[in-house]
C-alpha cells in the first residue's frame, strides 16, 4: 500500500510561490518529486516558467513530473496515481500549487474527505509563501490571504530586502497573530530556498487547525490572458503598463508575462503584483516561447472585457516580422 506525502503550496498572488517552485525541482534531492500545479489565465505562464508547456503531464529535465490540474484536485491525483501503476511514472512525493486566489480550507477538506486519497496519499502539512512588501495590503482586502497563513504549517516570508525593516516587523507581527505555531522563515529575493517548501512527512505533522475569519471581502475576481507574436519596444511596454496603471489602479491584482523585447536577444519575464512592476530577468530556455508574446491579467471588480481590450492594446504594439 502506497502512503504518498502531499505538501499544499499556497500563497496570494505573486508570492513567489513559482520562484521557490522551480529552484525546489532543480535540487537532487527532489528529483523524484511530481508537482500539481493550478494556475489562473489559459495562457499557461507558470509552465513556461517552469520550463514546461502545456501539456497535461510532463517530464521535467530534472527528473521530476509536472501535471497541470484539469477537473478536481483529487481526480487528477487519482489519474497520476493510476499512471504510477500502469506507466512506471516515478515520484515519491507531491506538491500542489494551489492559485494565488485559492483558500486552502476547501481543498484540504475535499483531500481528507476522500477515502481513496486516505488510503495512498497523506497530506505532509502546508506551505504559505507570503510577499514582505505587499501582505499587510492583502490580509486587508483578500480573505484569502489571511486563511492562506492561518492554516499554514511553515511560512516563508519572501523578498525581505525589497522591504524595509519596519515593513518585515509588521508582517512578523500579523503573521504571528493569525498564525503563533507555524515555523517562519525569512527569504531575500535574490535567495533560492526552495527546500523549504517540502515539510518532511516522516515528522509527524501537528493536527489542522480550522480557523474560520469573517470577512465582508467580495470575490469578483476575472482574469483574461493573451499569446501574440511579434516584437515590442521597451518605450512600447512602459507606455502601455502606465495606462494599464491609470485604467485598473489597484483593482488589477496580479499581471504576468513573458515579452519579446527588441532590444533583448531572450524574451523577458515581467511580473506585477498590486501596483508593483518588475522584471526578474529573461528567460534562457524559451522553447516555443521563442518568438511568442503572453500576458495575463488578473483583478477584482473589473469587467473581463477591459482586461481583454488592455491586452489587444498590447498586442497591437508589437511589430510583425517582415
Amino acid at each position: 500500500m502506497s502512503d504518498i506525502p502531499v505538501v499544499l503550496l499556497s500563497g496570494f498572488l505573486g508570492a513567489g510561490k513559482t520562484t521557490l517552485l522551480n529552484d525546489l525541482l532543480k535540487r537532487s534531492a527532489f528529483r523524484d518529486t511530481a508537482v500539481v500545479i493550478n494556475e489562473a489565465g489559459d495562457a499557461g505562464i507558470d509552465h513556461a516558467l517552469m520550463e514546461t508547456g502545456g501539456d497535461e503531464v510532463l517530464l521535467l529535465e530534472g527528473g521530476c513530473i509536472c501535471c497541470r490540474l484539469k477537473g478536481s484536485l483529487n481526480a487528477t491525483l487519482n489519474g497520476l496515481l493510476r499512471r504510477r501503476a500502469l506507466d512506471g511514472l516515478a515520484f515519491e512525493r507531491i506538491v500542489v500549487e494551489t492559485s494565488g486566489l485559492a483558500d486552502p480550507a476547501p481543498i484540504l477538506h475535499a483531500l481528507i474527505a476522500d477515502p481513496l486519497f486516505n488510503r495512498h496519499f497523506s497530506i505532509a502539512g502546508v506551505t504559505t509563501v507570503v510577499d514582505a512588501a505587499n501582505f499587510p495590503a492583502t490580509i486587508a482586502h483578500h480573505a484569502e490571504g489571511v486563511t492562506q497563513v492561518a492554516l499554514a504549517d511553515r511560512i516563508l516570508i519572501t523578498k525581505a530586502d525589497l522591504a524595509t525593516a519596519e515593513q518585515i516587523a509588521l508582517v512578523e507581527a500579523e503573521v504571528a497573530a493569525l498564525n503563533p505555531l507555524a515555523e517562519r522563515h525569512l527569504l531575500s529575493h535574490a535567495a533560492r530556498d526552495g527546500g523549504l517548501i517540502w515539510i518532511d512527512a516522516r515528522e509527524a505533522p501537528r493536527p489542522l487547525r480550522s480557523r474560520f475569519m469573517a470577512s465582508a471581502v467580495t470575490h469578483a475576481v476575472v482574469t483574461a490572458s493573451l499569446a501574440f507574436p511579434g516584437r515590442l519596444t521597451q518605450e512600447a511596454v512602459d507606455t502601455w503598463l502606465d495606462r494599464v496603471g491609470d485604467l485598473f489602479g489597484s483593482a488589477l491584482l496580479r499581471l504576468k508575462g513573458i515579452l519579446q523585447l527588441e532590444e533583448l536577444a531572450e524574451p523577458v519575464v515581467l511580473h506585477g503584483v498590486q501596483g508593483l512592476v518588475y522584471s526578474p530577468g529573461t528567460l534562457p530556455s524559451p522553447g516555443r516561447l521563442a518568438t511568442e508574446n503572453r500576458m495575463v491579467l488578473i483583478g477584482r471588480n473589473l469587467e473581463e472585457q477591459d482586461l481583454a481590450d488592455a491586452l489587444t492594446l498590447l498586442a497591437a504594439m508589437a511589430r510583425r516580422a517582415g
